[in-house]
């Protein structure tokens, strides 16, 4: 399953929670990626955000925190540059890709000459 227990609570990631965030912030997909290189704060409280909102509506449980809430976790714990907001990219980012299928590797045939 594509979910991460960081500060005792589950971030959950996957297809669910792509079209969660892009549907509340208007952001597109390859947006993300650029953001988060240009350095853009805002991208990471909105993926850890709408992560753990995912995580605890997929659950049926009430949702119990912000955004507020999620600035404070990421103050808390070491800021924007912090081990948990770099614990945390690391599995985003790992979940992208997680379960694709790599290309196999071809073999060159070589031409014969006559």
């Amino acid at each position: 399953m594509n979910k991460i227990i960081l500060l005792d609570k589950e971030f959950h990631f996957g297809i669910g929670f792509l079209i969660l965030l892009t549907e509340n912030t208007g952001l597109e997909l390859a947006e993300i990626g650029d953001k988060m290189e240009s350095g853009n704060i805002s991208v990471f409280q909105n993926l850890i955000y709408y992560s753990r909102l995912y995580s605890v509506q997929r659950k049926k449980e009430s949702v119990e925190f912000d955004m507020y809430d999620i600035n404070d976790m990421i103050d808390e714990n070491g800021g924007i540059l912090g081990q948990f907001v770099q614990d945390f990219t690391k599995a985003f980012l790992e979940s992208l890709s997680k379960d694709v299928p790599k290309p196999e590797d071809k073999k060159k045939v070589k031409k014969t000459t006559k």
